[in-house]
Parts: C-alpha cells; sequence; structure tokens
C-alpha cells in the first residue's frame, strides 16, 4: 500500500526488491545536519529506522519485519565533490541482526540539484551504486548487486525535510519515506 502511494506520488513504479543493502538510504548530494524517521517497504513487510546525519558522517538503525523480527545498523560517508551540478562520492555499511542476518557494503554517486523557492527547497537525485551483499539477500555467499533509487527532498522553512525514495530495477531497495528534523 505505501509502495503504491510513494510511487504514485512521484508518477513512477518501481519493482520488488530481492536483494539490497537493505533499506533506501535517503542519501541526496546535499550534505545537512539532521535527525529522522522513515519507513520502508525493503527488505520486507516493514521497516522503521531513525537516521542521524552529522555533516559528512550518519548513523542508521531500526526494526526490519522480514518475516523474522530484525535489528537494522549502518553507518554512511556523503562527501560533495562537485558544483555546478551536485554530486556526492557516497558510502555506506548495514546489518541485520536476528534469525536471517544479513551485511552489505556500498559506494556510489548522488547525483541531484537543490531548487529553492520561497517556503519550500527541492532537491530530486539520483543515486547509483554498487554493493557487496552476504547473507540474508544473496544466499549466504557475498555477492555485487547493482542499486538504484531516485528521491526527492522537500525541505520546509521549519526546519522540517520530507524525503522520499524509490528503488530502481529488482536489486535495488524498496519504497520508502520519512521526516527529518535539520538541526
Amino acid at each position: 500500500m505505501m509502495r503504491a502511494a510513494v510511487a504514485g506520488a512521484l508518477a513512477m513504479g518501481a519493482g520488488a526488491a530481492e536483494a539490497q543493502v537493505f533499506t533506501p538510504s535517503y542519501q541526496a548530494p546535499v550534505v545537512m545536519n539532521d535527525l529522522g524517521i522513515y519507513l520502508s517497504d525493503a527488505p520486507g513487510d516493514l521497516a522503521v529506522e531513525g537516521i542521524w546525519r552529522g555533516g559528512p558522517v550518519g548513523l542508521r538503525v531500526g526494526f526490519v519485519d522480514a518475516g523474522d523480527d530484525l535489528l537494522s545498523l549502518g553507518g554512511e560517508v556523503r562527501v560533495p565533490v562537485s558544483a555546478p551540478i551536485a554530486v556526492a562520492f557516497t558510502a555506506g555499511a548495514q546489518g541485520l541482526i536476528g534469525d536471517l542476518d544479513g551485511i552489505g557494503v556500498q559506494a556510489g554517486l548522488s547525483i541531484g540539484q537543490r531548487f529553492v523557492n520561497p517556503g519550500v527547497a527541492l532537491t530530486p537525485y539520483i543515486h547509483p551504486r554498487i554493493a557487496l551483499i552476504d547473507g540474508l539477500a544473496v544466499d549466504d555467499e557475498f555477492g555485487a548487486e547493482l542499486l538504484a533509487d531516485l528521491g526527492l527532498d522537500a525541505e520546509f522553512a521549519s526546519n522540517l525535510i520530507l524525503r522520499i525514495s524509490v528503488g530502481l530495477g529488482a536489486g535495488s531497495p524498496g519504497v520508502g519515506i520519512g521526516l527529518a528534523w535539520r538541526r
């Protein structure tokens, strides 16, 4: 249901996620200090995560319902590399702990542009990356996957950020939405 609503809002579809590191990244190329809560449908029925970002680094912790209850732990780095189009190098690691353990590392580029309007700033972006995944997603052996997300950050004057992410292709994380507070 969440997948249909978000995909419809963005006027595009997304395939089912079968191999991912493991939840949407929500990594626009613009680096911020924020704290947020996010809901997604990857890698199971529901993932609820909190993400803290302090400049170029971030930490995430959450709960994933993927047939078993799993603890999600992860870290990320995002470093701007060019202008006038916003591009940032990204890297991250995420582990799922429970009866169905999984671990993955990824690196890629977040490419987009920030558009500032009165009351709201919009940053549409694409986030292609390569990941090495073991466990839950790739039959308990490390395997390489190409992942990509389309995302949108909507920053409001009240320091709130609405983040939407849609995985592209069968290997990418599913659909997610979250709300963050910019510090």
